[in-house]
């Protein structure tokens, strides 16, 4: 009886100690050391977002649903201006430490997903590093050392994709396949963005963009902003990852408010869709210029730029020319903070 009784209890406790079920919501946790937030913000395509309290040590554990085929999130520590990507699916428990002085290399998953969210990892530092793709220079090479500089490239995501073992194969196909459609995107456009990378070249007159409406019902053209430096973000309120920079580009703002500097922001939205951009607008309290271009992404401003992919960032000097057609995002705080300091010269 008493070998009976001390086989139960063993039993209770591996019970205890073993995780629910739960199908139906992910669970996260994690501990973060070094950072200014106090917040886990998770965001994904179509507006939904998460937001975790992380407690004084650091650690933190929530739960959220995924809603299907949004697997793929954008997990961000805004006051750090940290961001990376974050596959959940409901059921899995993924855990993550990470610290917030060098984030990226200290990110660390374990648990459910863990594999497919460490590639993730390598994957954004592969293409923020020297062998990531960089329009605005990569274009400019000539055909043969574009052609090196892809395939360099390539052999760098295959190889981190395969050094983990536990994406399903499905998965690790899926990944291989939008490496190859990534790449190829970029090849068969290089004739075009060459073309264009000519035109664009600092220093060039900037293409202008007149009379686009201005939120506060009033028009805008690039011309009102001569003497000033202008910094313009084109985005629109259904690109997550446009949403996702907000936080830096008011930070940036702040910071350089009182310089010879203005802010415009750009959207993109169709015109069925104004209010949508008004309330945002209005509920985010976005500084800066806000305008929104006529027909969508395909104003003449827009098309001027060879605009494809939003977000995007440009930097015109006070005369109207052209410093850097495609800028560092604002959450690429060393970079932009380079391209920013002629403003303070």
């Amino acid at each position: 009886m008493k070998k009976i009784a001390m086989l139960l209890a063993g039993f209770a406790l591996v019970s205890c100690n073993q995780k629910q079920p739960h199908p139906d919501y992910v669970e996260i946790t994690g501990k973060l050391t070094n950072v200014k937030s106090d917040k886990v913000s998770i965001y994904a395509m179509g507006g939904d977002k998460k937001v975790i309290e992380i407690s004084e040590d650091g650690t933190f554990i929530d739960t959220f649903k995924v809603r299907q085929g949004k697997t793929k999130l954008q997990m961000m520590l805004e006051k750090d201006h940290k961001m990376c990507t974050l596959f959940a699916e409901n059921g899995s428990n993924i855990h993550f430490e990470a610290d917030g002085s060098d984030f990226l290399s200290t990110l660390k998953f374990t648990e459910d997903l863990a594999d497919i969210n460490n590639y993730e990892r390598d994957k954004m530092m592969i293409m923020t590093s020297d062998q990531g793709f960089n329009r605005k220079i990569w274009y400019r090479f000539d055909q043969e050392t574009f052609d090196s500089k892809i395939s360099t490239l390539r052999q760098a995501l295959i190889t981190s994709l395969e050094s983990y073992s536990n994406i399903p194969q499905e998965q690790l196909e899926e990944e291989k396949s939008f490496i190859d459609k990534y790449l190829e995107r970029l090849v068969s456009k290089y004739d075009s963005e060459h073309a264009y990378a000519s035109k664009l070249e600092k220093g060039n007159p900037s293409p202008a963009f007149e009379n686009y409406e201005n939120y506060d019902g009033s028009t805008t053209s690039l011309s009102d902003f001569k003497g000033k430096y202008v910094f313009i973000d084109v985005w629109a309120t259904w690109c997550s990852p446009c949403k996702a920079e907000i936080p830096f580009l008011e930070a940036l703002e702040k910071e350089y408010h009182g310089e010879n500097i203005v802010f415009v922001s750009m959207s993109v939205d169709k015109q069925a869709d104004k209010e949508k951009w008004r309330n945002m607008v209005k509920d985010k309290a976005m500084s800066g210029v806000q305008i929104l271009a006529p027909n969508a992404t395909g104003s003449e401003f827009t098309r001027a730029y060879n605009i494809n992919a939003i977000p995007r960032f440009i930097l015109i000097d006070p005369q109207g020319n052209i410093v850097d057609f495609n800028a560092p995002r604002p959450s690429n705080k060393e970079e932009i903070h380079k391209l920013l300091d002629v403003v303070k010269s």
